[in-house]
């Protein structure tokens, strides 16, 4: 039978170090090279179907978990999409963040969280560690970033996206963003009570982080 599995024998070790079942460990197994165990597992289709059957089958039996920091060693990028947001006190955070592991998973991404707490030291601090995953994107809250931040994101070559805001010039060249401008939202809210006959309208709010005082402004 061609897609039989070859029977394990002593010379399939495992790392020394670890104690982990290697790619080389599959290959040796399965009798095809590490490159071509890993291009199977990944399914791609080049790979003829039958093979990515025998070196899955193999892997399986063996116990084999990849290494997603030898694969993003090997690849320069790993399948982990960073997400740096205030707080997870606030359940519109929690609910962004739900809805964009729900959308990563999907796409066969996973994610890394960071909480920055509206702190733009801790912001940096967070983004370069997680840069040291060589993450496949980034999601970052908002558009208020230190001058180390922004250098970073600009410098690690890797897509990112800020997210709750948009820049206030709506013409200007600038990263991607989805959201919308905290000033428009500020002024949109007072004028639907102007509109409805409120004369008195207060503005209160528990966080006064940069997008909230966009959001007075626009209540001015």
């Amino acid at each position: 039978m061609p897609n039989a599995i070859p029977p394990i024998t002593k010379t399939t070790k495992r790392h020394r170090a670890t104690g982990r079942v290697t790619l080389t460990d599959v290959a040796q197994a399965a009798g095809v090279s590490p490159s071509t165990v890993s291009r199977a597992l990944r399914g791609e289709r080049a790979v003829d179907p039958a093979l990515i059957e025998r070196v899955q089958a193999v892997s399986a039996k063996l116990g084999y978990v990849p290494d997603p920091a030898a694969r993003a060693l090997a690849s320069q990028r790993s399948n982990h999409v960073a997400i740096l947001i205030p707080l997870l006190s606030n359940a519109l955070f929690v609910d962004l963040l739900d809805a964009a592991q729900k959308t990563l998973r999907a796409a066969g991404y996973q994610t890394l969280m960071g909480v920055t707490h509206y702190d733009a030291s801790e912001e940096e601090q967070l983004l370069r560690e997680q840069l040291l995953h060589r993450p496949a994107g980034l999601l970052v809250t908002g558009l208020d970033h230190n001058a180390v931040t922004r250098k970073l994101m600009e410098s690690s070559q890797v897509p990112f996206v800020h997210l709750m805001d948009l820049p206030t010039d709506p013409h200007a060249v600038g990263p991607y963003c989805v959201g919308f401008r905290q000033t428009d939202a500020g002024a949109a809210m007072t004028r639907h009570l102007l509109q409805t006959g409120r004369r008195r309208i207060a503005f209160a709010a528990a966080q006064l982080d940069p997008r909230v005082m966009q959001r007075l402004f626009g209540w001015r």
